[in-house]
This record gives C-alpha cells, sequence and structure tokens, in this order.
C-alpha cells in the first residue's frame, strides 16, 4: 500500500471541502491519517476520502468504540476504535506549540486522555494531527 506520510490525497473520485464534517484517525496500515466524511452534502458521506499526514479540524468530539476496545483486548491487535469527529479546516502544518497535547492508547487507557493532566478528553476547540499524535485547544 502507498504510504501518504508527507502529503494530502484526496481519494480519486472523492471530494473534501474546507468546512465539511469529518471524522480523522490514525490509519495503522499506511501511517498518517484517513479523513471520512460524514457529511451528508458530501455524495461520499460515510467513506474515507482523503489521507493526510496533517489535519487541522473545529468544535471535535472524541469518540470511543467500546465494543472494538473489548476487541482489541482479547486479541492483542490494533484495531480503529479511537475517531474524532469535527469541521475540516486544513491539512497544512501548523506551529503547535501553543496547543495541549493529547493521546489514546487502546492498552494503557482506552481513552483520549490529556498528556499532562492525564484527564479524559471528550470535546475541542481545535484539533491537530501530526505523526502518531494529536494537540488541542
Amino acid at each position: 500500500m502507498k504510504r501518504f506520510a508527507e502529503s494530502f490525497v484526496v481519494r480519486e473520485g472523492m471530494s473534501l471541502n474546507v468546512g465539511e464534517r469529518v471524522e480523522v484517525y490514525y490509519n495503522i496500515q499506511q501511517g498518517g491519517f484517513s479523513i471520512k466524511s460524514i457529511d451528508k452534502s458530501n455524495p461520499n458521506n460515510g467513506k474515507v476520502v482523503a489521507y493526510a499526514s496533517n489535519v487541522l479540524i473545529d468544535n471535535a468530539s472524541f469518540h470511543l468504540n467500546l465494543n472494538k476496545l473489548k476487541q482489541i483486548h482479547e486479541q492483542q491487535r490494533k484495531t480503529v476504535y479511537a475517531t474524532v469527529k469535527g469541521t475540516f479546516c486544513h491539512s497544512e502544518e501548523i506551529n503547535n506549540d501553543n496547543h495541549n497535547r493529547g493521546y489514546c492508547n487502546p492498552y494503557t487507557t482506552g481513552k483520549f486522555i490529556d498528556f499532562d493532566s492525564k484527564e479524559e478528553l471528550k470535546t475541542a476547540s481545535t484539533v491537530y494531527f501530526y505523526e502518531k499524535f494529536f494537540s488541542y485547544l
């Protein structure tokens, strides 16, 4: 499979526009992030429409699939169980020094956690995805 590190790729025949509702998750197979449209105005609603090494979304909410998390623990094999939904802004690299750092690890917490306070995250005004990590405001 093609790795998409350091890039932004819209899948052939699909579209992604600024302001569109999306769901973002780390792509275990390829590295980087998959962007799924959840915007009813997009004809590809419910499908992965793009891949990116960096993604910025606004009005974010953090979501967990507890059945998938249970499956991870039983099989000791990672799968997508954690996603972040929000409004797509862009896929450019930014300076995120003023953002808080967060993480999500199925084997240690199973939840989205603030790196410093260790508190669970439910929502954020902005989330920036980069490398295997995310930061937020």
